[in-house]
């Protein structure tokens, strides 16, 4: 079950939406296992029931009770031997994370790290409060009080990075770098400093992962799909860089992927595409 909470106007230019994940091992056939692919967003999660480990690259990370984690920026796999398990997440905008804690994201990309080391001792009464409640609406309501305590008086401003963002979203991904920093006046060395400092990968690497969300997108759901049409159409040239992607996004090469075999990955990037705008 995936279930999508809307944000507050204040944290509106920090969050994209909040949501309730729930998995029974009952669904599947060895245990609770799903492949998601990297969405372009940060994401900050509050596990209530079981608890779920999770692999990147091939190798398993530890995965706190409350945890966030940067870009993603390869396919993962989240897994528990639990019968049921149970979160709610913020998932950030691009620059939402380094905004609104004034951090390196860059240093949270691929690794899930425990929350506690951005709101220190305020984790305390959210935790009572958090585990005593068992309805979803009022978790979220206790996260997003959460994260308007750390937001205070502060007030979002737009800069150089977001309007690159914006950029690459309207290009759906097939626009190159070079052409985005000409039209944002500023060096390229600066550009991608600045960029890997508040969204936490290369513009390059961001700019495939929206690319590659958007050709997704557009899977028939019966899996009768024509590849070279669609990598076509998002400018991918050469077919062994589409098949690298391919299975650098997806964990598996287009002739083996089979869309029915990953529910959650079907349902948040074909059906309901909810990562594939920059302002949601």
């Amino acid at each position: 079950m995936f279930t999508l909470f809307p944000v507050t106007k204040k944290l509106q230019p920090y969050i994209s939406f909040y949501y309730e994940m729930k998995w029974e091992s009952k669904d599947y056939d060895n245990g609770i296992r799903e492949v998601i692919l990297p969405s372009g967003k940060a994401f900050m999660v509050f596990q209530y029931e079981g608890r779920f480990r999770g692999t990147i690259y091939g190798q398993e990370r530890f995965v706190p009770k409350y945890y966030t984690i940067g870009q993603q920026s390869s396919n993962y796999t989240v897994f528990s031997d639990h019968k049921t398990m149970g979160l709610i997440g913020a998932a950030f905008k691009p620059t939402g994370l380094h905004k609104l804690f004034n951090i390196d994201v860059s240093t949270y990309t691929n690794i899930p790290t425990d929350s506690t080391s951005l709101f220190g001792k305020d984790i305390q009464p959210f935790e009572v409060l958090f585990e005593a409640e068992n309805e979803a609406h009022k978790r979220v309501g206790l996260i997003e009080n959460l994260l308007l305590g750390r937001l205070g008086d502060k007030e979002f401003k737009d800069n150089f990075i977001d309007v690159s963002i914006d950029l690459m979203h309207a290009s759906l991904g097939c626009g190159s770098i070079s052409s985005i920093v000409k039209k944002l006046n500023v060096s390229e060395r600066y550009f991608q400093k600045k960029f890997k400092l508040m969204v936490g990968i290369a513009p390059s690497a961001y700019n495939r992962i929206i690319r590659f969300n958007n050709l997704f997108s557009e899977l028939d759901q019966h899996n009768e799909n024509d590849y070279r049409i669609l990598s076509a159409l998002f400018h991918y040239y050469d077919s062994s860089h589409f098949r690298k992607d391919f299975k650098k996004y997806c964990g598996e090469v287009p002739k083996q992927f089979h869309l029915d075999k990953f529910e959650f990955v079907k349902e948040a990037f074909v059906k309901n595409p909810i990562f594939l705008n920059s302002t949601l």
